[in-house]
């Protein structure tokens, strides 16, 4: 008796949690499209970077890195520069081949196939972070920690044609895959994170935390991460094969490092102090959350994740798009749900507010996304 009523027990638990994270997700689906329409039809967009199409509202959806995105998925990747001085090789492959197997079923519409890839992604992250949120935090607190995560300030890159998503769900199937002892499966999400974006490969620090924790680590557990640095090193020698420049996806990052003095290079708009503030308030206030809900509440893997995480962002010198990064690190989400009521009524407010502003500017070409 006692067994099948934890079986009932755990089947409302899923489905109360399936039913939230829909809801939000397809809340918050509504919202972007919602900015997206009026910032098309009452805002002017002299200034804003054009999308991958022109239809409305995709456009606002696959503007951005999307164009680049999108275009490696139609003709891979171009030796010249297709915007300015912004090269296509600093975005890595996994993602454009993914969205460019979906587009079949689109009938070769690469911009509704990157949109679908993106959102069912995002579903995907959503469900893998309250499976992996339960054991550290409960039902109820594991499904608040999904919620945050979908409307948190960054999230609007999960609603566009953006790799963001695919790589949060690839980070969280390693991890997963490694707290249960599958390794084969760790190393292959661990690799393929790997080359969707450039911090898929610090997730082999908290990844060899995980195997650590689990007793002597044994060499089957261990190989799997070598998957990591070897699809690193597959897609740095292609590009050296085909263009003739080591480490060409690093120099290409160049022009976004070291922004020209236009918007549409990936710089901070001459002028506008207020969007600065914006973008340094946001990151305080995911920095505020390791002291306020104290970094000792995460286990050594997520807490390892956060940190490298943070020096990456240092190191990466990107202001336009610290909501983005951090958007991603999901244990902040966890720290967000471990505090009390206090937090878990402001918060809300607060991430939701940021997220329809996030999306205002980008959609309005103010902040590239």
């Amino acid at each position: 008796m006692e067994v099948g009523a934890e079986a009932s027990d755990l089947k409302r638990s899923w489905r109360q949690a399936l039913t939230v994270i829909l809801a939000t997700f397809v809340a918050s689906r509504l919202l972007l499209v919602a900015i997206a329409a009026i910032v098309e039809l009452a805002l002017p967009l002299a200034g804003a970077r054009p999308g991958f199409t022109s239809r409305p509202v995709l456009s606002s959806l696959t503007g951005g890195d999307a164009v680049f995105l999108l275009g490696i998925a139609a003709d891979g990747y171009h030796a010249a520069p297709l915007h300015g001085l912004y090269l296509d090789w600093a975005f890595f492959p996994f993602y454009p081949v993914v969205v460019r197997v979906v587009s079949v079923l689109t009938f070769g519409d690469l911009a509704v196939a990157g949109l679908l890839v993106s959102n069912v992604a995002t579903l995907a992250a959503s469900w893998l972070l309250y499976r992996l949120g339960v054991p550290r935090l409960g039902h109820r607190r594991a499904l608040l920690a999904v919620v945050y995560a979908l409307i948190a300030p960054g999230a609007v890159a999960f609603g566009m044609a953006y790799t963001d998503s695919l790589f949060l769900a690839l980070t969280l199937a390693a991890v997963l895959a490694a707290e249960r002892g599958r390794w084969g499966m760790m190393g292959i999400a661990y690799g393929l994170a790997t080359i969707t974006r450039v911090p898929g490969i610090i997730l082999g620090v908290p990844l060899l935390f995980v195997v650590l924790s689990a007793g002597k680590p044994t060499w089957r557990a261990l190989l799997p991460l070598a998957l990591g640095p070897l699809a690193l090193a597959g897609f740095t020698y292609y590009l050296w094969n085909r263009f003739g420049v080591w480490f060409a996806f690093l120099q290409a990052q160049t022009p976004w490092i070291k922004p020209a003095s236009s918007a549409s290079s990936g710089a901070l708009p001459t002028g506008i102090l207020p969007l600065e503030i914006l973008l340094v308030a946001t990151a305080g206030i995911y920095l505020f959350s390791l002291v306020y809900a104290r970094v000792d509440r995460l286990d050594r893997a997520s807490l390892a994740y956060v940190g490298v995480s943070l020096l990456l962002l240092l190191g990466a010198q990107r202001l336009l798009s610290v909501e983005r990064y951090l958007a991603v690190v999901w244990p902040f989400n966890w720290l967000f749900a471990k505090r009390g009521n206090f937090v878990s009524v402001i918060w809300p407010a607060v991430s939701g507010g940021l997220f329809a502003l996030f999306a205002l500017l980008h959609f309005s070409g103010v902040l590239a996304p």
